[in-house]
Parts: structure tokens; C-alpha cells; sequence
């Protein structure tokens, strides 16, 4: 089901929002692996999948602990340069190694092994063999990305007796190891890291070389120079933005969710965006963009948006470290002091608030004297049986809104009283006035 379009506005700090969501809650964020309690890196497991540079395995799985293949990586590589589509390429009369073209479970990664051979990005392990089903250790990874980003293997030293210590130290600096401390690089790396290296490097500026001739001893000489690639206004770029339509990442609150724009597409909105590509930006202004998932589930919820130059949005995630998001029935819901207590577990929520209605939302504190706001007080506004989510989004853990999913349709009536209703398949009790 499609979600309805919400309000695209500033979000405001407030204590309490209670609204009506009629759109079903379904996932709609995340590659959602049958394993995917499993992945550490979820964020970089994410965007690669949303990128379309790596994928599940046919029963649903990732296997992050699994280790990365050399074929495999290729395949990555030459999707990811290619701008997550499938590229078209060739392989030559005679192969370049001799145990790809006619080894089982090998010959599909040909054309993306010979592609990265003679970009320099790969080579073989010795005799004639690439061991297309030998793991990948981080350094062998990293020296590949680092080729990807715009070094030369040669130039660089990347190459010879000391490659992996001058790989891993170039690595370093521009961020490839990120997120992996305590990472062996010699040891073979699992599913989970290459995801997260990958992610790394796509989010590193790309370099290039740029060659002058100098005068030495009277001699014209050629001197060169490693320097971050830039655009026309001499901003750095990234090979995301390089390879994917001038790619950036939003960070931000999702205010819109839903609503049919283009075919098979919805239209998603955020509000109070705070950075693009890790630079503050100016929060004031809403940013649209067409996204093919429903992500009213993550509605009001700081996330991350993975965008092109084009509107489109390849992926939308929500930050765990920014959000606290609770879901439960109202029933269930208890009072616990100046708390609020759900499933047994006791929250704050914030209370430094001021209040107000807009746009058929109902905002505030009901204590005038800012005090806490009560579940009683807020009781008129939702009914026992409604779903209701709260949610943080400001990295506190302290509650600022509430989101209702109202409940439409009941099961078998039990028990009827002056006060209550029973319903089977319905937890909870709720007034006569609320059967339809």
C-alpha cells in the first residue's frame, strides 16, 4: 500500500506529535537479509546493495561472515565503475589466465577479471593463474580501490616486496579502513568488510596526476604531482559522484513519505537536512526526490538519503545512533513517573518543548507550567487499541513525538460493559463509541 504524503515542512521540537498514519507499516529501507541480524557494517551493507554492487545469495541471504572471493570482487568493481549497472564487456581471443575461462563455477567472472587486469586494478597470483575462488585479504582489497580512486600502482610503489605496507599506509589516509579497527589486513576478508571498504572508498576523493616540466641543471625535466581530483568550481569529488550521476548523501528528518509522482516511483521529502556529503547545509530548505520503496515506516525518523543529480533516491536508511523508535499498541502503554513505560521498559521524553496545532497535527505540552505530559492526558487523542510509535530522532533517547496508526477493523466482540469492549485477536479494550 502506498503511504499518504505528509506535510513537507521545518520539523518542529516538540513533545508530543499525534498523527494519523493510514498507510500499512512495511519495511522499506535496508537490503533486509534473511541474515541480516548477522551484519556489522549495516550501513555500508546498505548503500552497496541500494548501489546494486553486491547482492544476497538465492536463499535470501548475505552471509557477512562469509570470505570474498577474488571472481566475486571483480564483479564489484566493474559495477560499481560502471554506475551499479551491468557493464558490457569483452574478453580477449586468448585468456589471460588459465584457470578462469575453463575452470566450472569461474568462467562468469571472465570478463570482469580481464576488465580489471588491464586497468591495472588486479592481477594474477603467479604461473598463468588468477585463483578466481581464492579469498581477498584487505590489503589486496585496498590496493585495488586505491587504483579504483585514480593512484597508479607503479607510481605509488604499490607493486614489489614492500606493496602492502606502502598500500596499507596510503590505504589509511584516505579513510579505506575506516570503521574496521583491529581489522587484520593480511587475513582474509569476509563479506561483511569488503562491503565496508567498498563503501569507504566510493565516499574518498579520486585523484589524479598532474605533470609539469621544471628546468633542472638546464635541462627541462617532467615533474608529478598527486592532486585531489576536482570539478569546474574546484570542489572535490568523490567516485561516488564520480561514477553515480553526481551521487550524494542527505542527512536529515523524513517528513514525506508516499504519494504516486512518477510511474512506479513515490515521492519522499525531507525537512531540517542537516548535512550533504558530511558539510553542513542550509536546514531551512526541503528537499524532494523520487525513491521506488515505501519508507512511511521511517517517517519522522533521522535517516540518510543516497541520491543522485537526477531526484532520484537509490536507498533510504535511518541512523541508529540519532534514533529511539518504540512501537507497541496504546494499551500498553503505562505511566512510570515523569516516564513512559512500554513493554517493561521505562523512556524519557523531552518536556523543553512549546506547543501549538498545524496541519491537523496536535502538538504540546498540556502542562502549561512545562512539566511532563502524562499519558492520561493525551488518552482522548488515542484510543486503546491504536498503534503507536515513539520516536527520538536527535540522538537524546528522550521521546520529542508520537506517531498513531489508528486501528480500523476488530475481531469477534466477547464482552461489552458501560466502560469497555473485549475483542478477540484485538489486544486490548476500547469504547463503545469506537465500533464501527
Amino acid at each position: 500500500m502506498r503511504g499518504k504524503e505528509f506535510p513537507q515542512k521545518k520539523v518542529l521540537s516538540l513533545v508530543l506529535c499525534v498523527a494519523v498514519m493510514l498507510s500499512v507499516m512495511v519495511m522499506g529501507a535496508g537490503a533486509a537479509f534473511s541474515d541480516q541480524d548477522k551484519i556489522e557494517n549495516t550501513e555500508a551493507v546498505n548503500m552497496c546493495t541500494a548501489l546494486n554492487i553486491i547482492g544476497g545469495y538465492p536463499d535470501g541471504s548475505y552471509k557477512p561472515e562469509g570470505n570474498i572471493k577474488r571472481s566475486e570482487i571483480t564483479k564489484m568493481i566493474c559495477v560499481a565503475l560502471n554506475g551499479g549497472e551491468e557493464p558490457t564487456l569483452g574478453t580477449p581471443a586468448t585468456p589471460t589466465f588459465s584457470d578462469v575461462r575453463n575452470t566450472p563455477n569461474a568462467a562468469w567472472a571472465e570478463k570482469y577479471i580481464e576488465s580489471c587486469v588491464s586497468q591495472g586494478i588486479v592481477s594474477g597470483v603467479g604461473g598463468g593463474r588468477f585463483s578466481p575462488a581464492g579469498n581477498v585479504t584487505a590489503s589486496q582489497l585496498a590496493k585495488m580501490l586505491l587504483v579504483c580512486l585514480g593512484y597508479d600502482a607503479d607510481i605509488e610503489e604499490f607493486t614489489g616486496n614492500a606493496w602492502d605496507t606502502n598500500v596499507n599506509v596510503v590505504a589509511t589516509q584516505k579513510g579505506i579502513y575506516e570503521g574496521l579497527s583491529g581489522l587484520d589486513v593480511s587475513a582474509a576478508l569476509t563479506r561483511d568488510n569488503a562491503a565496508q571498504m567498498v563503501w569507504n572508498a566510493l565516499q574518498a576523493t579520486e585523484v589524479t596526476y598532474k605533470y609539469t616540466l621544471v628546468s633542472e641543471n638546464g635541462q627541462l625535466v617532467s615533474k608529478v604531482e598527486l592532486v585531489d581530483k576536482t570539478g569546474e568550481k574546484g570542489n572535490k569529488i568523490t567516485l561516488l559522484e564520480d561514477k553515480y550521476s553526481g551521487a550524494g548523501i542527505y542527512e536529515g528528518i523524513l517528513t514525506g513519505a508516499g504519494e504516486l509522482r512518477t510511474a512506479g516511483k513515490d515521492k519522499i521529502g525531507m525537512s531540517n537536512v542537516d548535512k550533504l556529503n558530511g558539510a553542513t547545509v542550509d536546514d531551512t530548505k526541503d528537499q524532494i526526490w523520487t525513491y521506488s520503496n515505501d519508507v512511511t515506516n521511517l517517517y519522522m525518523q533521522y535517516v540518510k538519503v543516497l541520491v543522485n543529480n537526477k531526484g532520484d533516491a537509490y536507498g533510504v536508511f535511518p541512523v541508529a545512533k540519532e534514533n529511539t523508535v518504540v512501537t507497541d499498541i496504546f494499551a500498553n502503554v503505562k505511566q512510570d513517573g515523569d516516564k513512559i513505560k512500554i513493554g517493561g521498559t521505562s523512556y524519557n521524553y523531552d518536556v523543553n518543548k512549546t506547543s501549538g496545532k498545524e496541519s491537523g497535527m496536535v502538538y504540546g505540552v498540556k502542562n502549561s507550567s512545562g512539566g511532563p505530559l502524562y499519558i492520561n492526558e493525551i488518552a482522548a487523542e488515542v484510543r486503546s487499541g491504536d498503534q503507536i510509535t515513539f520516536i527520538s530522532n536527535d540522538g537524546d533517547n528522550k521521546f520529542d513525538l508520537a506517531i498513531v496508526n489508528p486501528m480500523t477493523s476488530f475481531g469477534k466482540v466477547t464482552y461489552v460493559d458501560s466502560e469497555k469492549v473485549n475483542v478477540t485477536g484485538v489486544p486490548g479494550a476500547f469504547e463503545e463509541d469506537d465500533i464501527i
